[in-house]
């Protein structure tokens, strides 16, 4: 009876590591945009400031500068109310920002700012603080519209606001929107890429699952900063999504030079290492995870490994830790079948008992009692057995079979 390879352990062992993908966005880097100086955003094109307009926006600002909003705002809606044939997108954009500084009152403020973006469409402070507030709000998509029209209105092109406008997108999950301005931020078009820019494309292309794009842009961050541990794990990712599981052991091994591994990845490392046929540096990434925390899963896999390096007493050694911190019906089971291995029946049939009296649910033991009971010629012991696992539907079959092996054993023996 040879052990079975715990594939789905594996497969769920590596279910981890496919959303490490750290790309958080906490918030934006920018704030948002006031009035202070009337000359800066009196372009040529935007409608003309009249000294009342003047007047009750400085008030406004006076007032919101000795954090008096409330009063702010009753200013400005004061004046609105007396000029509704003559808004000014001046008036709706500073009653917008001191909106913003109220608790509870940002979809009041977006409002504001898009009537400030109506009455004069090429005002970038009005679209760029309007994204900001939609952000907050989680409203993604239309964040990214705002942004992007501040950016296509900003003479300066100011790039940081293309990124942001990515960013929404992505928050979005709108990845397809997102990508031609991150492929523009890392052409090189418009400057030496950003890092950030570059980890944002990335993000998108395995969304997408543009897989080798992927791969040119990881190794592009890993040239210029390959001291980052992030990019060598999310290039072992890649290299997982593939199947490819030598490359993304030698990722992981460079990971785990850079930075200090948490318990979850030696445990991967163990579990990718034993898949490609070494188990023996398997068993020492599961000695080390244990060292870390005490699992009786990870028990589980270090025996694995040390039946898979052919070291049998080493495997027993492993299940006598594990079952004396926490005896279970799996560790006994495995015990059993290391034993039975080994050809020492009497006390894997002891351990197969063991499994069998914590779990009497599960007819595998029984199964394997018999098997021990028939190596050691216990006809009776070995039909008891059968007899029980003939219980189980999954044991059934291959049970009645060998109880009426074991009867007929039983019989020729008597007859002699």
């Amino acid at each position: 009876m040879k052990l079975k390879a715990q594939s789905s352990k594996f497969k769920a062992s590596l279910a981890f590591l496919l959303p490490a993908f750290s790309f958080i966005f906490l918030a934006f880097s920018f704030h948002l945009l006031a009035l202070f100086s009337f000359p800066a955003w009196a372009e040529s094109e935007a409608p003309k400031l009249t000294p009342e307009v003047q007047k009750v926006v400085y008030e406004a600002q006076q007032l919101m500068e000795k954090k008096d909003y409330l009063k702010a705002e009753g200013c400005l809606r004061k004046f609105i109310e007396k000029n509704r044939k003559r808004p000014h997108y001046l008036v709706e954009f500073t009653l917008a920002n001191c909106l913003t500084m109220l608790s509870g009152r940002d979809k009041d403020a977006v409002l504001h700012y898009r009537a400030a973006a109506n009455l004069y469409p090429g005002f970038v402070a009005a679209w760029q603080n309007m994204g900001k507030i939609y952000f907050d709000l989680n409203q993604y998509d239309e964040a990214g519209d705002c942004l992007l029209q501040a950016y296509e209105l900003s003479e300066k092109n100011d790039f940081s606001l293309l990124y942001y406008a990515a960013v929404s997108y992505i928050m979005a999950e709108k990845g397809e929107k997102a990508l031609p301005h991150l492929e523009l931020l890392a052409s090189g078009e418009v400057g030496h890429p950003k890092t950030e820019w570059l980890e944002a494309l990335l993000k998108v292309y395995m969304d997408l699952k543009f897989k080798e794009k992927a791969f040119a842009v990881v190794r592009r961050l890993i040239d210029e900063n390959g001291d980052d541990p992030r990019w060598w794990k999310i290039l072992a990712q890649l290299h997982l999504q593939q199947s490819d599981y030598k490359p993304a052991v030698a990722a992981l091994t460079v990971h785990s030079y850079l930075t200090p591994l948490k318990k979850q990845d030696v445990v991967l490392l163990g579990d990718l290492t034993n898949a490609i046929g070494v188990p023996l540096r398997a068993a020492a990434y599961y000695e080390k995870a244990l060292s870390l925390e005490n699992n009786v899963g990870d028990y589980e896999k270090l025996a694995s490994a040390y039946i898979g390096a052919h070291r049998p007493a080493k495997a027993i050694e492993v299940l006598d830790r594990a079952l004396e911190k926490k005896p279970t019906s799996g560790l006994w089971f495995m015990m059993g079948q290391v034993l039975y291995e080994e050809e020492n029946f009497d006390k894997a049939y002891n351990a197969f008992n063991q499994s069998a009296r914590i779990d009497p649910k599960s007819g595998r033991a029984y199964l394997m009692m018999g098997y021990c009971a028939l190596q050691m010629d216990k006809k009776e012991t070995a039909r008891s057995a059968f007899q029980k696992a003939c219980r189980f539907p999954r044991q059934e079959k291959t049970a009645k079979r060998l109880l009426r092996h074991a009867v007929t054993l039983s019989a020729s023996k008597q007859g002699m």
